[in-house]
């Protein structure tokens, strides 16, 4: 099966819950759905009480209090983020990018067809408070979470195939 990927960019958190939320009513799952924030991101940092811009790891108390942010099982995913350095990766890209030292964590995504000065882009617009939803899967899968998202408020929202 060839597995391509859209990524959608959001400025703000309330469009990024939407986001999540309609993704989980038409059934997408953690294995298709990858998160990326950035690790000073501050709706975490508040949940955790502080102003630590750089995290080594989560506290169980941040990890368990992130998590019921979206609820359900993609919003799940937001307490088993894994700090990947300055970014914070939930989903499959966490896997591709176990290997990836923090900073070039987003060339994963290059198996998707996306280019490396595009992963630059995003790293950077995560840096700046962007948060990313990445959908991977076959292409009719990916044109169906197309549709949904743009509903959704997204900054952009951009198809990658290999």
């Amino acid at each position: 099966m060839n597995q391509n990927c859209l990524i959608a960019e959001y400025s703000n958190e309330r469009d990024f819950q939407t986001a999540i939320e309609v993704l989980e009513k038409a059934r997408y799952s953690e294995e298709e759905v990858s998160i990326v924030k950035h690790a000073g991101d501050k709706q975490l940092s508040e949940l955790d009480g502080t102003e630590d811009k750089t995290p080594t790891s989560m506290s169980g108390e941040k990890t368990a209090a992130a998590g019921t942010i979206a609820g359900g099982t993609l919003g799940a995913a937001l307490g088993t983020m894994t700090l990947m350095g300055p970014l914070l990766v939930a989903g499959p890209l966490l896997g591709m990018g176990a290997g990836a030292v923090g900073g070039g964590l987003l060339g994963a995504v290059k198996s998707w067809g996306v280019d490396d000065e595009v992963a630059e882009s995003y790293q950077a617009k995560v840096r700046n408070g962007s948060i990313l939803v990445i959908v991977t899967g076959a292409d009719l899968r990916l044109t169906e979470a197309n549709q949904i998202l743009k509903t959704t408020g997204p900054v952009s929202l951009e198809m990658y195939h290999r």
